[in-house]
């Protein structure tokens, strides 16, 4: 099946981030804060390190929800494991966050799970079974953006701040080119390459 996810800002092989929405087998809703990528035709991806409540129950009913919002309360609130049961719908048997801008239901296919040094991260492969569209506006968020802006608005005090300063600002960019290279789609990797070429004139 084709999805248009185009709609909501989300391209192939780009990491977004979101809202991953889990419900265990006692019928008690959980949400964490994951990124997942898109691999084409009807498949996701995510990876997830042992512990979290939202992979204990991606395993155990193989199914969870990606909720695509920019909403900052509902991402500190989740982080901070705090995200009351108001924030979600009222269905009994799926987890989905009320008035969530566009949310994709999916079912785990696949789980590998790799041992780390001090962990184990699990890469879980999913399959799209319903892409909902609840908001024409809905944008999926790409954290490389925010890195970027940071950049854009220290670069305008760069030529003025002592070199203490200029230090600090060129080791955030430094580190926030990194995420980009690493999360973004072209156009925001050649921006954030664009603006440390500008940096490195100073």
């Amino acid at each position: 099946m084709n999805h248009d996810f185009g709609k909501v800002g989300i391209e192939k092989d780009i990491q977004y981030e979101c809202i991953t929405t889990t419900i265990n087998r006692d019928g008690v809703k959980n949400a964490g804060a994951f990124a997942f990528r898109y691999l084409g035709e009807d498949m996701v991806f995510s990876s997830i390190f042992e512990g979290s409540k939202t992979l204990k129950n991606m395993l155990d009913t193989r199914e969870y929800v990606v909720n695509i919002t920019q909403d900052p309360l509902v991402f500190t609130y989740v982080t901070l494991d705090c995200l009351g049961d108001e924030y979600f719908t009222s269905d009994d048997d799926i987890a989905i966050i009320k008035n969530t801008p566009a949310y994709i239901i999916v079912d785990v296919v696949d789980v590998e799970k790799k041992t780390l040094k001090d962990s184990n991260l699990y890469f879980v492969t999913g399959r799209i079974r319903e892409f909902i569209i609840n908001d024409e506006n809905a944008q999926a968020f790409n954290r490389g953006l925010s890195g970027l802006i940071e950049g854009l608005v220290n670069f305008s005090r760069y030529k003025i701040v002592d070199d203490e300063k200029r230090k600090e600002y060129m080791d955030r960019l430094v580190e926030n080119k990194r995420i980009i290279d690493k999360v973004s789609d072209e156009k925001t990797r050649k921006a954030m390459a664009d603006l440390k070429a500008e940096y490195e004139k100073y």
